[in-house]
């Protein structure tokens, strides 16, 4: 299983409504939430396509994802979970060192 966090914030409209948008963890994040990973997720040394996300491992997850949650939590972050299984996506980089996250696409339909 491989889970991703996406941080939702919002921002005031002209005409009073309230627009949303999400976004990984490298968007505009809180500094507490930038704290719970920053030294501890590498990213890629490489181009990754277009339509690749990060993904936290199970390991990843455990050490990583949990700390950055309960920092959205204590700062009041909204988030969302996106979990996904191994053989629904196409990894496209994993990270060999410490194994905490994985870049993947959609697989490509199969002629």
């Amino acid at each position: 299983m491989f889970r991703r966090i996406e941080v939702i914030n919002s921002y005031p409209l002209p005409d009073g409504s309230v627009d949303y948008f999400k976004h990984g963890l490298l968007g505009i994040s809180q500094d507490a939430i930038v704290e719970a990973w920053i030294h501890k997720l590498r990213g890629s040394d490489r181009k990754l396509p277009r339509n690749a996300f990060f993904y936290f491992t199970e390991k990843g997850w455990r050490e990583v994802g949990r700390a950055v949650l309960k920092a959205c939590i204590a700062s009041g972050q909204d988030y969302r979970v996106i979990r996904i299984k191994e053989n629904e996506v196409e990894v496209v980089w994993r990270d060999r060192y410490t194994g905490f996250e994985v870049a993947a696409q959609p697989k490509r339909p199969r002629s």
